[in-house]
């Protein structure tokens, strides 16, 4: 019995960690295909399908949890909104976490929103996120933008 039980986890946990073994991408370039896939192709379930663990762990409290969870909010709120333009700043990595830096545009006379993306990376996937996001206001005290 116990033979059949260890065999049991091993079936199920082997597959995980041989697909996480075979990731030969680093964190930085998964999240910079998932981004660009997501952002700028606005293609938000494939995105997510591709490069998002279902388990996918979101700190964002206006949010619910899990992969599925951000496809139902992501794919309405991009095809009722068209016109949003994402630009992608910079991206940068230290070990397993990634943050990207980017410009969201929701129409042409908008400044904007200045969006800090932070994502924790396991194998090829996407495993947690948080995000801060902030107006661009339409007068700054200095001269330096903000991207």
């Amino acid at each position: 019995m116990r033979l059949l039980v260890l065999s049991l986890l091993a079936a199920l946990v082997l597959p995980q960690a041989a697909r996480a073994a075979e990731c030969t991408l680093t964190p930085k370039q998964v999240v910079t295909r998932f981004m660009t896939q997501f952002y700028i192709d606005k293609d938000v379930r494939g995105a997510f399908e591709t490069w998002v663990d279902p388990g996918y762990i979101q700190h964002n409290p206006m949010a619910k949890t899990g992969r599925d969870a951000a496809i139902a909010f992501l794919e309405p709120f991009f095809a009722r909104n068209p016109q949003i333009h994402y630009d992608i700043k910079r991206v940068i990595a230290d070990g397993n976490l990634v943050a990207v830096h980017s410009h969201g545009v929701f129409r042409k006379d908008d400044p904007g929103i200045a969006v800090v993306d932070i994502l924790r990376v396991e194998g090829c996937k996407v495993m947690e996120h948080w995000d801060v996001v902030q107006p661009v206001p339409a007068k700054s005290a200095n001269d330096n933008t903000m991207f």
